[in-house]
């Protein structure tokens, strides 16, 4: 019987984790989407790329952290993010490699053969400091409708269906402790009666 607790809970315990993963990177994502990635919590963004201008580095859904940085800490070589503001690029979020600084700061993507137009400071999100693989991975995934089904709605089923049989099994159990319970109490009362 403790046992069968301990599985139980285990069990639970994991169902709980899953679920707790699982909107936290679909909130993660929609958030990012709906925010045109411009979500900043504490001085971090969580950004998404989306195109192929960083290869080979960064590919498309490709995530990661950028976090705010001063102007003078900006260097050559840097990854950055920025807000576009002039031609294509105009209220775009990019994200470049900075490729020269003097009153301007410079940026280029990895995989471009021209630099962005020029940007100033004020524009700047923040650095690349952190890639975030995993939720590259389901960025990735969600942009590909069989994988997303097939990944996110395939196991958010299967967990509501195991959250639904336990419930029933929940109710039977009760029921079968009830029915043995009632099953003593009688024959309790037909050794009493048979006593007297």
């Amino acid at each position: 019987m403790k046992d069968n607790k301990i599985i139980k809970n285990t069990i639970k315990g994991i169902k709980i984790l899953l679920t707790v993963f699982v909107v936290v990177v679909l909130g993660t994502v929609i958030i990012q989407r709906l925010s045109n990635n411009k979500i900043v919590l504490f001085g971090k963004g969580i950004y998404t790329i989306i195109s192929e201008s960083m290869l080979p580095e960064y590919e498309i859904g490709d995530m990661f952290v950028a976090t705010e940085v001063k102007q003078e800490d900006i260097k050559v070589g840097d990854d950055i993010v920025y807000l576009g503001k002039v031609d294509s690029y105009k209220d775009k979020v990019i994200t470049h490699r900075v490729v020269r600084i003097d009153s301007k700061i410079h940026t280029q993507g990895i995989n471009n053969s021209m630099e962005d137009p020029a940007i100033d400071y004020e524009q700047v999100y923040g650095r690349v400091t952190h890639r975030l693989i995993v939720l590259s991975i389901f960025s990735k995934i969600m942009n590909n409708n069989v994988v997303f089904y097939a990944v996110i709605f395939v196991p958010l089923t299967f967990l509501v269906f195991i959250d639904i049989k336990g419930i029933i099994e929940d109710r039977k159990a009760l029921e079968k402790e009830k029915n043995e319970e009632s099953n003593a109490s009688e024959i309790k009362e037909e050794q009493q009666e048979k006593e007297e």
